[in-house]
């Protein structure tokens, strides 16, 4: 039971249609995760901002307490 060139050409058109289908599902699947991952990148820059801010006040605050305490040492100590 061979198929003829007109049965095996249309069952290869309709495979082609199929993976086709699917090839397009996958681009809207990947296109909405792109666009996801951009709003998480977003996010993440804005926390990492805040963590940075937040450790510049800390190290000013260090610094800060670190000189008093040896001004209030040489004071103490003379």
């Amino acid at each position: 039971m061979k198929k003829t060139v007109t049965e095996h050409r249309q069952e290869v058109e309709q495979r082609l249609a199929n993976v086709e289908t699917h090839v397009e599902n996958i681009y809207h699947h990947v296109k909405r995760i792109e666009h996801l991952v951009e709003l998480q990148n977003g996010r993440v820059r804005k926390n990492e901002e805040q963590i940075a801010k937040w450790k510049g006040v800390a190290t000013v605050v260090g610094f800060l307490c670190a000189g008093i305490i040896t001004l209030l040492s040489i004071l103490l100590g003379a």
